[in-house]
């Protein structure tokens, strides 16, 4: 071996590992930020005053969160719907208020849940699917019909807070997405 291949030879070696140098931590920081899961950050959001519930008549209430993808932070966005059910009137103490919680997206293919034009059930205008208030599937009105829905609407865990500055009791919900087409509530991660 001459002085010229050898020169050529570690002058290539060093050029390689300037770019391994350079490139690998680039590489790793790409692909590890689109293989990175966020963490369940499924926390207890505060959604609603308890007086502005009707009892009886469900509310969608927007969910406002920071939400992120791989690199950027999307702070107050409506990251998603809920609804929310009354079930006791202001009779009952508002430390014992009964308050329903479910998601807004049907378990069948995860359309938007709304409410019937009637006003008498939540109904999924993707296939028709159709929920009570208490968030069951109903039995079809017509004959031949079915509802194909594989399982109830989502509940979500819900509580009722007094605010310590004015007093009033709020209705916090944890807000979680799962999965579409399962016959049980499986979170999404």
């Amino acid at each position: 071996m001459n002085r010229r291949t050898l020169l050529k030879w570690l002058s290539r070696g060093l050029a390689f590992c300037c770019a391994a140098f350079v490139a690998v931590p680039g590489v790793g920081f790409v692909v590890d930020s689109l293989r990175r899961k966020p963490a369940s950050t499924a926390t207890l959001k505060r959604i609603a005053m308890l007086k502005t519930l009707p009892v009886g008549k469900p509310i969608q209430v927007p969910v406002i969160d920071n939400r992120r993808d791989a690199w950027t932070l999307h702070p107050a966005e409506t990251v998603g719907r809920v609804w929310l059910v009354r079930r006791t009137d202001d009779s009952v103490d508002a430390a014992e208020a009964k308050i329903d919680a479910f998601t807004s997206v049907c378990p069948h293919l995860g359309c938007a849940i709304n409410m019937a034009p009637s006003g008498e059930n939540f109904t999924c205008p993707c296939h028709q699917a159709s929920f009570g208030f208490d968030g069951e599937p109903l039995k079809p009105r017509e004959p031949g019909q079915e509802n194909v829905t594989p399982r109830g609407m989502d509940s979500l865990e819900s509580q009722l807070v007094q605010d310590e500055n004015t007093g009033e009791w709020w209705v916090e919900v944890k807000y979680e997405k799962f999965e579409p087409g399962l016959t049980r509530k499986v979170a999404r991660t």
